[in-house]
């Protein structure tokens, strides 16, 4: 547990220290990253200056090593040295099929470290240290990004649900479908407790049904604007009529119940819904969704920008919305499609993302080693979330917390000057503990005694030792010269500085 947080003092005696090589080169590009990146005022992948030095080495993704560190990134939530280690040892095709086929592989120790975490008694239940220690150290990455995909896509707020277990609830059933057909999905998702209070669906009834969840159901979570009407919304309200979830107060603890339905309250009327006439039940509203052409590009783009880069053009999509036809639906066919296509080795989508605070936190704490504390480190074990969302609220994402039905916006919007500083204030405090046992106690930095050690162990884990030539340079002027002894503090330092790179900002 890291208990300082205040800045440590630069370096004596350097000709650069941390603070000047922070706040000139390495500062002004992370800001650059908030205008270059998936922005539209520089082109990331186009031109030249600041915005190409992101990308690193064109062609970077030939190197079946740097392949493999990219994919990681994407399907997962970066990796460990030994993780990384041994990926690379598998090779692509096998890190690959790996991957995919995540549910031959046990991680019943993930399960088992989450699990340990106490919970508040008497107040909300907060899930978020639970998830972020499942994300951690999970040892099927996929099905992590896949269930962290649709957290940001069929959104729920704990502070409306009020719920905490429904909303773990909620997590786990995205977790298990995470991969099956988009309408069983979507089917299981309107069904779903904590789904149900945060968008009104209990307590809907045929004489005042509520339009709030129909809306969200096509604008949000399957279609996309423009491609119904205010019609269409009134009468897919109406088949959503008549349930209810059942609510117990227990000293001021809420918990949820399963949901019942009240044929009474329903609206067994005929509906005519996007062209379509019958007596629709909830089940049919959604099999008219999924047959729109609307709702096959939707969500294919949806996931196309979350894997591979944001904004795809027509031509592009096209290829993953046949998968998405051709295999009844199925979103794991889609995901396949896309971790085995050549756009998604392309020189355009290599950090083409700007990493979520999530995901650069999970990334950071993995490089360090320090996953297994991440849920007390960072978010604390118990209690009802904390009104500012702690370190993740200060950079901008607190899981089970999106500002609103939409999600968070993400791309060029995680990154401005307060939420940067946020970031270096986690990596100061993460770095703070690089080095450290779980009770504090100092260790032995074996093996990366020197710069060159310590850039040789840090770059390729984490930067695909991809960077402009001059970084690396710099990193070795920081640290007095390429095999100068570091002591235990110097070199926190320097991987401080690694991991404060604009570069790291991007997956």
């Amino acid at each position: 547990m890291v208990t300082e947080k205040k800045e440590r003092p630069p370096l004596l005696g350097r000709s650069l220290t941390r603070r000047r090589l922070l706040g000139g080169t390495l500062a002004a590009g992370s800001f650059a990253v908030a205008y270059a990146a998936l922005g539209d005022r520089l082109d990331l992948f186009g031109g030249g200056g600041e915005s190409a030095a992101l990308r690193g080495e064109a062609g970077a993704l030939e190197d079946d090593s740097v392949k493999i560190s990219h994919l990681l990134r994407r399907a997962g939530f970066g990796v460990t040295k030994e993780e990384h280690d041994r990926y690379q040892r598998l090779g692509f095709e096998a890190t690959l099929a790996e991957l995919l086929d995540f549910t031959s592989v046990a991680d019943d120790e993930a399960v088992a470290l989450a699990e340990q975490l106490p919970v508040g008694e008497g107040r909300i239940v907060n899930p978020a240290p639970w998830w972020l220690v499942r994300m951690a150290n999970t040892k099927r990455p996929l099905q992590e990004k896949l269930t962290f995909f649709w957290h940001g896509l069929l959104t729920s707020q704990l502070s409306v649900v009020r719920d905490g277990n429904a909303m773990r609830a909620q997590n786990e059933l995205l977790r298990t479908l995470g991969r099956a057909s988009f309408p069983e999905i979507l089917r299981a998702i309107s069904t779903d407790p904590a789904m149900m209070v945060y968008l009104d669906t209990s307590g809907s009834r045929r004489n005042a049904p509520n339009e709030n969840y129909a809306r969200e159901l096509m604008e949000l979570f399957s279609m996309g604007e423009g491609n119904y009407g205010e019609d269409d919304v009134r009468e897919a309200a109406r088949a959503f009529t008549g349930w209810v979830v059942p609510r117990r107060r227990d000293q001021n603890v809420i918990t949820l119940n399963e949901p019942l339905f009240r044929s009474r309250q329903f609206d067994a009327g005929s509906k005519t819904f996007l062209g379509r006439t019958g007596d629709f039940r909830p089940e049919d509203i959604i099999d008219i969704i999924v047959e729109q052409p609307a709702s096959a590009r939707y969500i294919s783009q949806r996931l196309f920008s979350f894997f591979v880069y944001p904004g795809p053009d027509e031509e592009t999509l096209a290829p993953f919305v046949a998968v998405y036809n051709e295999s009844d639906r199925s979103i794991g066919a889609v995901v396949e499609a896309l971790l085995r296509s050549d756009v998604f080795y392309s020189d355009r989508a290599y950090r083409a993302i700007v990493r979520s605070p999530v995901e650069y936190l999970i990334s950071a704490v993995k490089a360090l080693g320090l996953q297994v504390d991440i849920g007390q480190l960072l978010v604390g074990g118990r209690g009802p979330p904390r009104r500012d969302g702690g370190v993740l609220g200060a950079m901008g994402q607190v899981p089970f917390e999106p500002p609103n039905v939409a999600g968070w916006p993400g791309g060029a919007d995680w990154l401005n000057s307060a939420t940067i500083f946020a970031r270096l204030n986690l990596l100061n405090d993460l770095t703070g503990a690089t080095g450290r046992d779980r009770q504090g106690h100092s260790q032995a930095v074996g093996g990366l005694g020197t710069a060159t050690q310590a850039l040789d162990h840090y770059l390729p884990l984490v930067l695909d030792d991809n960077l402009p030539p001059e970084a690396r340079s710099l990193f070795v002027e920081f640290a007095g010269g390429a095999d100068r002894p570091l002591s235990p503090e110097q070199l926190r330092d320097l991987v401080y500085l690694i991991l404060a790179s604009p570069q790291f900002h991007l997956s």
